[in-house]
């Protein structure tokens, strides 16, 4: 009864199963095949049924980082739960698949059925993860290496400039000719400049702010320092209680924000810019909001000059975000962030 059951089932498995299915005889000739095979190799089940075998289209087993080619080995081999083999494709390229093999007994044919599995869409996704991972070692990196400068900028270069300021004040009270002090005063100026500097460079490297306060108020100190710079009026508008998150989010959100106003001030020709920031069921949301002339978003795109758009999608996906840009000529341009949060305690325990 069991074995009337289990045949019809097993039928409608090799029929319409999605892995390729083969059944070799005992010298490795395929007699039969599922539609599957087509799928994965190129070659119809017409072709195959007692025409070739599957060493014919197989280049061997992997080993590592190489592989090592077997003759006939499907005539002895018996069954194993899963290695990867090298076939041969219709169209001439080769690739790699994750094949098991049964070996039946000899009361039922002693044939060998081999499942074959297309391994590429797991490769692609393990080639996303992998580059991923890597972007995000690389933006951690870089966000590592900018707070390490910004923080020899400010206690060591800063220090010492801050020294010789002093040390110049101590000298100006001093005695000294007209010419002698206007000079002193002439250097003092050049140092307090240079300090001044420092200090900028040591903010755009990683502001302190991002660190110590959060995204929030570092962003507050940042619109200070942008409407010094660039005469832009900006106001920025928070909804909801203003809190910590985790620390990729913060510096992502930052980084983002800097360099959507950066773009807005450099090409959209404006004198005002408008951030909105809030969260709301657990999403956070982010809006550079600016009047200016806009541009042609795919045309940007096509030519290959939007690296800055580039960089903020990248940063808002290694978060779990997703970026969105409208714009059009003369009709300004809104970047909008949206970054779904998990669990509290997460976001709490991220500092």
């Amino acid at each position: 009864m069991r074995q009337k059951t289990s045949e019809p089932l097993f039928k409608d498995i090799f029929q319409y199963g999605s892995d390729a299915i083969v059944i070799l005889d005992d010298k490795g000739i395929i007699i039969d095949a599922n539609p599957s095979i087509e799928m994965l190799t190129g070659y119809c089940t017409e072709e195959l049924i007692h025409k070739m075998s599957l060493c014919d289209i197989c280049h061997g087993m992997e080993r590592c980082a190489d592989f090592t080619v077997c003759i006939n080995c499907f005539t002895t081999l018996e069954s194993m739960s899963s290695f990867k083999i090298r076939l041969l494709h219709r169209k001439g390229h080769i690739f790699s698949v994750s094949a098991s093999t049964t070996r039946l007994p000899q009361n039922a044919g002693g044939f060998l059925i081999v499942v074959l599995r297309d391994m590429s869409e797991y490769n692609k996704q393990d080639q996303k993860y992998v580059q991923k991972k890597m972007a995000n070692y690389m933006i951690q990196a870089q966000e590592g290496e900018r707070k390490r400068v910004s923080r020899e900028l400010h206690d060591g270069v800063g220090q010492t400039i801050y020294s010789m300021i002093v040390g110049l004040n101590i000298i100006e009270q001093m005695e000294l000719e007209n010419d002698l002090k206007s000079h002193f005063q002439l250097v003092r100026d050049m140092a307090v400049q240079a300090l001044s500097e420092v200090r900028h460079i040591s903010v755009d490297l990683r502001p302190s702010s991002l660190d110590d306060w959060g995204f929030v108020p570092a962003l507050r100190s940042f619109i200070k320092q942008f409407e010094r710079t660039y005469g832009i009026v900006t106001r920025l508008s928070v909804v909801g209680q203003e809190r910590r998150y985790g620390a990729s989010i913060e510096t992502a959100l930052y980084r983002i924000c800097q360099e959507a106003m950066i773009n807005a001030a450099k090409y959209a020709n404006i004198d005002t810019l408008e951030i909105h920031f809030e969260e709301q069921d657990q999403l956070l949301y982010l809006a550079v909001i600016d009047l200016g002339r806009g541009f042609n978003l795919e045309k940007i795109e096509v030519m290959g000059t939007g690296l800055g758009l580039y960089g903020m999608r990248e940063r808002a996906k290694l978060i779990g975000g997703t970026l969105k840009i409208t714009s059009g000529c003369d009709h300004g341009t809104t970047i909008r962030v949206y970054v779904p949060l998990g669990k509290e305690e997460e976001i709490i325990h991220d500092h």
